[in-house]
């Protein structure tokens, strides 16, 4: 066989070599972790992939596992009404923070509602002080963080987000993937009722108190879908 078709076929296979890599990613209990939430993201996910509202405590402990969690943030954009206090106080009691920004509106009609440039910064500057960072998004405008994150810190960066919607190349370059897809009734609120009433048409099981779902406006995110 001449040296070409070497070439060939070892190029062929960097891809799949590059997913037994994947999968052996290590997490251990000594490893410091930070969480970067795009809620605009998962909540649109969820509502167009589902009809239903995204379970931040599963995705937290989904994402932190055993390991050690130094700081977790979620960006939020606030609606007209300004109501969101319930939902902050839920995010807070599972030991998420929150940054908010107001929906902008220009003339014409025009709607821009997004924190990429914000959460960016933030997980450069948390970088040097975490072995991990986890991006609960599927936004592939974050492929570039994930390679500089990679490159300058040499942190492990993980992404969680629905499979469904997440960027190949976004999958392609993170370290570990949690496809929320895989378990929509671990990571949706109500979500078993939405199946039982689509299969059975009759009126779901009672909810446990436990479980609380939260208005669009309680959610602190705009329904208007963000232009960039």
């Amino acid at each position: 066989m001449c040296r070409g078709n070497y070439v060939r076929i070892f190029y062929k296979l960097i891809p799949d070599t590059y997913k037994l890599f994947n999968m052996s990613v290590i997490k251990h209990g000594d490893q410091r972790v930070a969480v970067f939430i795009d809620t605009q993201n998962l909540y649109h996910s969820a509502k167009n992939l589902y009809n239903a509202k995204v379970n931040f405590g599963a995705i937290m402990e989904s994402a932190i596992g055993k390991r050690k969690l130094i700081r977790a943030l979620a960006y939020v954009i606030t609606t007209e009404a300004g109501d969101e206090t319930n939902f902050f106080d839920a995010l807070t009691k599972i030991g998420i923070e929150t940054k908010t920004k107001d929906l902008q509106i220009f003339y014409g009609g025009a709607k821009k509602a997004d924190w990429d440039v914000g959460l960016a910064v933030d997980a450069i500057r948390l970088a040097p002080k975490v072995d991990t960072i986890v991006l609960a998004t599927g936004d592939g405008d974050f492929e570039p963080l994930v390679n500089f994150l990679k490159e300058h810190f040499g942190v492990q960066v993980e992404v969680i987000s629905f499979g469904r919607s997440t960027s190949s190349k976004l999958r392609s370059v993170c370290e570990d993937f949690i496809d929320m897809c895989d378990h929509p009734e671990k990571f949706l609120m109500g979500y078993r009722a939405h199946r039982s009433v689509a299969k059975k048409g009759r009126t779901a099981v009672k909810k446990s108190s436990s479980i609380k779902e939260y208005s669009d406006e309680d959610l602190g995110i705009s329904s208007e879908k963000s232009t960039k």
